[in-house]
């Protein structure tokens, strides 16, 4: 069966959102096929089975702090003053870094790691642009608080 994980993480890459909509639906993931369309189209090339949404689902739906405290948590404050206002879109990450960026000199990891971890409580995963609309202002500001 593990020899089977790379050829069914091919095919789970490949898999519209529709044709996963009753499984997420069924695995208590989002609010509407909308926002659970969303949510696939953001996770699936981070899993190996379908299943394996619900461990994102966890780290996107988690009402508060996901990750320790931070040793980075002035950093982290500011990031929760800066963060932009809803409605979030796929630009509001790179706008908000670059607001972050632009004010405290950091560059990559330093950057982008930290509010990683504070979003998602992971040092990977999908790519944040996507995770931000999905995870929202207010559940953002209390991560990062």
């Amino acid at each position: 069966p593990d020899d089977l994980l790379p050829l069914n993480a091919r095919l789970v890459h490949s898999l519209p959102p529709e044709a996963v909509d009753m499984r997420l639906k069924g695995m208590g993931i989002g609010d509407g096929e909308t926002f659970r369309a969303a949510f696939w189209l953001a996770v699936r090339e981070n899993c190996q089975k379908v299943a394996d949404a619900s461990a994102w689902w966890r780290a996107i739906a988690a009402p508060g702090r996901v990750a320790p405290a931070d040793d980075d948590a002035a950093y982290l404050e500011l990031a929760a003053r800066l963060l932009p206002d809803e409605p979030f879109d796929e630009g509001s990450w790179s706008d908000w870094t670059g607001r972050l960026k632009a004010e405290t000199g950091r560059k990559g990891r330093a950057l982008f790691l930290p509010l990683r971890r504070a979003l998602t409580g992971l040092d990977h995963g999908p790519d944040m642009k996507a995770l931000l609309p999905l995870i929202g202002r207010r559940s953002s500001v209390a991560r990062l608080s």
